[in-house]
């Protein structure tokens, strides 16, 4: 079930936004496409699975947003109850600590959701950056 956050400042408010989990699928050329939710967008999506999740995160060193894969599955899903309750077994590559990271400067640790460590504001320095939910779907 995907969510939007906001990370806003305690100091100076800049404010990022991030997103997700979201459900996606691979066409027959191997591309990632938006699977839909809380159901799929296309026939093909329905057909082809739900492949992974996917993430608007933010990193702090970069001071950017990425949309990057979350988790792939081994098998796709035809059945997002199962996804959901993590019933869908991660390709091996993603069952590793920090195999999620910044596409930019490796950094392994990546916003979605609020933290309950404060991350410092990279603008100002001063401030933390403090999270709420914005909206769920």
């Amino acid at each position: 079930m995907g969510a939007g956050f906001i990370h806003k400042c305690d100091k100076c408010g800049y404010s990022v936004s991030t997103s997700g989990p979201w459900e996606f699928y691979r066409d027959t050329n191997g591309k990632r496409k938006f699977y839909g939710h809380p159901v799929p967008e296309s026939e093909e999506a329905r057909q082809r699975g739900i492949y992974g999740l996917s993430g608007n995160v933010y990193c702090s060193n970069c001071d950017k947003t990425f949309d990057i894969i979350l988790v792939e599955f081994k098998e796709p899903s035809q059945d997002s109850l199962w996804v959901w309750c993590g019933r869908c077994e991660p390709k091996d590559e993603f069952k590793k600590k920090g195999a999620v990271k910044c596409p930019e400067c490796g950094n392994i640790n990546l916003i979605l959701e609020p933290v309950g460590k404060k991350v410092t504001c990279p603008r100002c320095n001063k401030g933390k950056l403090v999270g709420h939910m914005m909206w769920i779907s």
